[in-house]
């Protein structure tokens, strides 16, 4: 007769070597840890396909504050809603970008994971005020709304992601775990994406769509097994 030791060293075998294996039981099905860093690479994906598209529509904005201003303020905040969208899902996507290739970008890796993961935080919360505080404030004072985020905020943020996102794509370089043309793509999409340059954003914009591309449709499957895709 098995014995209640016996039962219980069972489980905790079953359980260790269920988790070895990558998988995470909850109500009654399983999930494995690579079906969630395919998830991931979907978010960057969708992000970098968001992005770009609120790059174009800025054009669009510029138009119409010279033909129809009214018009202009409904495109701007569509506009805004498409890069808060996109820069949440940029947070997933970056920790399915940086898991997959953890062990073979090192500590480089690691604080431009860091750095990147701070700066998009920033970036979706100034986001998000525009989106839901801006539109309040402007109709009660507009210098207010212009003026609230602040040049310290700014800084922060644009210090922050530019170092951060140009610190990962030279540890995705050096790690060749994903194409190279690629990781050059995102170091020079972090270098000019906050230039107020129309369209310098898309560059970024491809280079993690591209990079969530390739994860998500599991081209790349660990750093231990680089794909080297070109």
């Amino acid at each position: 007769a098995l014995t209640r030791d016996t039962g219980l060293d069972w489980w905790h075998h079953s359980h260790r070597r269920s988790l070895e294996k990558g998988y995470l039981k909850k109500g009654g099905s399983f999930i494995t840890s690579s079906s969630l860093t395919r998830l991931a690479g979907l978010a960057a994906l969708a992000s970098g396909v968001l992005s770009a598209i609120g790059d174009l529509l800025t054009l669009v904005v510029s138009r119409q504050n010279l033909e129809n201003p009214q018009l202009a303020t409904t495109t701007s905040y569509t506009v805004d809603l498409l890069y808060l969208l996109s820069t949440a899902l940029l947070l997933l996507g970056l920790v399915g970008l940086y898991t997959s290739q953890s062990r073979a970008t090192g500590l480089l890796g690691l604080v431009g994971f860091l750095t990147a993961f701070l700066g998009t935080v920033l970036l979706v919360g100034a986001l998000w005020f525009m989106v839901f505080g801006t539109p309040y404030l402007a109709a009660q004072d507009p210098e207010l709304a212009e003026s609230v985020l602040g040049q310290t905020g700014y800084l922060l943020m644009l210090l922050f992601g530019a170092v951060g996102w140009i610190l990962f794509g030279v540890a995705t370089l050096r790690a060749r775990v994903y194409p190279g043309w690629a990781a050059i793509l995102l170091i020079v999409g972090g270098v000019i994406a906050f230039l107020p340059v129309p369209l310098v954003g898309i560059v970024f914009s491809v280079a993690v769509a591209y990079l969530g591309y390739l994860l998500f449709t599991g081209r790349v499957r660990s750093d231990e097994q680089p794909s080297r895709v070109r």
